[in-house]
């Protein structure tokens, strides 16, 4: 072996111990210890002998060099450069596929507690950059739960001054606020003592991370079925943070307990006790309530607008659900359940003006009816006390949540009856992915405030939005009996809006007749309206025939196009036999005035030509309704229209 006359000593110790280790790895580690024996104050060979500890992948040994050079050359950049790679490997300390982070994290477990402490505090303190230094007081915290009350505020401090100065601090989701909420806090809220921690701040940070999961949450609402799990994972943080928050403030356990044995109905009849005990009493300085009550009042409408798309199986396709004001008929029994051996309320006694009958097209999904009642309680009692309700819109303006409200306080007017309020946030919706149900909530509305004609515009615009891979099936649900008001959630499919706009305008040509002595055109619509739910909407045709009975004549020029259901054609038929009345038909386009049938007549040709074309028209009884119910209402705009006027 050759002698470089230029080394020192220990640099040819050093050499001695590298090279043994290409061949023999225990000569190397006997130099390596006569060299750590004779030269105990010189880093390069303390930091050399750690190295051959760490190619070897002796953990216990490294830890012991490692632990050695903390002590006595803190200043080494060499050392500085390992000390970050340590306290790097500690942060993803589940990244298994880097072995030497692997080997880093382990060796620093065999560190004694009190290296690992200094190390990171001096390690966060002479950290020039403010995350990294955040980061390592984390870690320091994380590792240490006994240095939470010490450094624990302080982090707090130093995360919301760097938030404040950063370039997206004005944003509720930037880097420092996302570890002040997401890892900070719940480290905190582990901590059963109290922390030096006032209460201003306690409540700055409770609105900080209701910021931030809300639009986290925000984020996700217009594709809720997917982040389910997450949402509920979020919602989960938010209220743990709002338990420790209210446990460092002494509020009190019953408006703070989100544990898994907690329940919506639960906490509401807490509310209800709290508000009741401060008799009405709500008060600016009861931040108890002013936050808390806002919070799970959110949560309740998160729940609902979730409800109102249903998780489907996989393959299947997800379908909406819109609160509508449906149909009576006060010929079928009421529908309101009752408890066994509850006396029946006679009709007289019932209230139609308050509490409307809500249904849902199967039992499953009365969820939807319970979550919206929920949140009505909630924002009756929030718009009741007006300090609560400040309180609730500081957050609402702050954090723009017109998205999360905007369906809400729409079901909420349609559920009280104000229809002009209704109308009113209608009107402002903007969203494209809501034009359907604006389209069919116009169309409702016109219909209660006997805005005929308006109706038929919002329905015209809806047909070019309904769902061609959901078509759903016709409801049995859009009439009940009795006379209470009814609202009901109507699946967004394509058979179930058509035929509720249908229904719709069924009622506003209906209605609208009795501005006329006579209108065949309005008949003759109807006629071809009560094809697609029938026979739900057959009792609307005995009335039509006992009045055209009793005019002897009836003219619909659109009957080949559009009436095929066998039941109304031989109805109409058996108007021109002697039986039936000898009624005047005028139904083929091709038979003048001059041409009507009827029993007496002797234009034979004319009578044999209609059974060809009543013959036709039941060939045709197999058609596709919908479509035929769409091709009507948009080429016979014009005459739809004379019918609304």
């Amino acid at each position: 072996m050759e002698v470089n006359l230029n080394q020192t000593d220990e640099e040819y110790v050093i050499q001695r111990a590298k090279d043994a280790l290409k061949e023999n790895p225990y000569a190397a580690k006997a130099w390596m210890l006569t060299a750590k024996s004779l030269y105990p104050n010189n880093f390069g060979v303390q930091f050399e002998a750690y190295l051959i500890e760490k190619t070897a992948g002796n953990v216990k040994e490294a830890a012991k060099c490692f632990s050695d050079m903390i002590g006595k050359f803190q200043q080494a950049p060499e050392l500085w450069k390992e000390i970050e790679k340590v306290t790097s490997a500690l942060r993803c300390e589940t990244d298994n596929e880097d072995s030497e982070k692997q080997f880093l994290c382990e060796m620093f477990k065999h560190i004694s507690s009190e290296v690992q402490h200094k190390l990171l505090v001096f390690t966060a303190d002479h950290c020039e950059d403010t995350m990294e230094h955040c980061r390592l007081l984390l870690l320091l915290l994380q590792r240490f739960p006994t240095a939470i009350s010490s450094y624990g505020p302080k982090l707090v401090d130093t995360l919301m001054i760097a938030e404040k100065h950063s370039d997206d601090g004005h944003y509720p989701i930037n880097s420092y606020r996302r570890l002040l909420v997401c890892e900070l806090l719940p480290l905190l809220a582990k901590q059963e003592t109290k922390l030096e921690l006032n209460s201003k701040l306690l409540l700055k940070l409770l609105n900080k991370a209701v910021e931030y999961y809300l639009c986290c949450l925000g984020k996700s609402n217009s594709s809720i079925q997917e982040n389910e799990a997450s949402s509920e994972s979020t919602w989960s943080k938010l209220f743990s943070v709002l338990e420790f928050i209210g446990r460092q403030l002494n509020w009190r356990s019953h408006l703070i307990n989100f544990t898994q044995s907690w329940s919506k109905e639960s906490y509401w009849q807490n509310v209800i006790m709290y508000s009741q005990m401060r008799a009405k009493a709500i008060v600016s300085d009861d931040k108890q309530l002013l936050y808390c009550l806002p919070i799970f009042f959110l949560y309740c409408l998160y729940e609902y607008t979730a409800s109102l798309t249903p998780e489907q199986a996989p393959g299947q396709t997800a379908t909406q659900y819109l609160l509508v004001e449906a149909f009576l008929d006060p010929t079928l029994p009421n529908p309101v359940s009752e408890p066994k051996g509850k006396k029946r309320k006679t009709d007289t006694d019932i209230i139609h003006t308050t509490t409307p009958y809500i249904s849902v097209e199967k039992p499953e999904l009365k969820v939807m009816q319970s979550n919206f009642l929920m949140c009505i309680n909630c924002w009756e009692f929030i718009t009741t006390y007006d300090i609560v309700h400040r309180e609730f819109l500081k957050i609402y303006s702050h954090l723009k949540l017109d998205s999360w409200l905007a369906s809400f306080v729409i079901d909420y007017a349609i559920y009280k009856g104000r229809y002009e309020e209704a109308l009113m946030y209608l009107q402002k919706i903007t969203d494209s992915n809501l034009t359907l149900q604006k389209y069919i909530r116009l169309a409702d509305l016109f219909y209660i405030h006997k805005s005929y004609n308006s109706c038929l515009e919002p329905i015209l615009l809806s047909l070019p939005l309904l769902s061609s891979s959901n078509v759903g099936y016709l409801s049995n649900s859009l009439t009940v009996g009795g006379n209470q008001r009814h609202l009901h959630y109507l699946p967004l499919t394509k058979l179930a809006v058509l035929q509720y706009l249908v229904k719709v305008l069924l009622r506003c040509i209906k209605d609208n007749m009795g501005k006329h002595d006579y209108s065949e055109l309005s008949i003759g619509h109807i006629f071809v309206l009560t094809q697609l739910d029938w026979p739900q909407e057959e009792d609307f045709i005995p009335p039509l025939l006992e009045e055209i009975k009793q005019h002897r004549s009836f003219q619909y020029h659109l009957f080949q196009n559009y009436i095929i259901n066998v039941d109304i054609m031989e109805e109409l038929t058996y108007l021109w036999t002697h039986q039936g009345g000898q009624v005047h038909l005028e139904i083929l386009p091709n038979l003048g005035s001059q041409r009507r049938i009827g029993t007496r007549g002797a234009d034979k040709g004319a009578k044999e030509e209609l059974k060809q074309a009543i013959k036709r028209q039941v060939a045709r009884s197999n058609e596709k309704l919908d479509d035929l119910i769409i091709n009507f209402l948009r080429n016979e705009r014009a005459l739809i229209l004379q019918a609304l006027v």
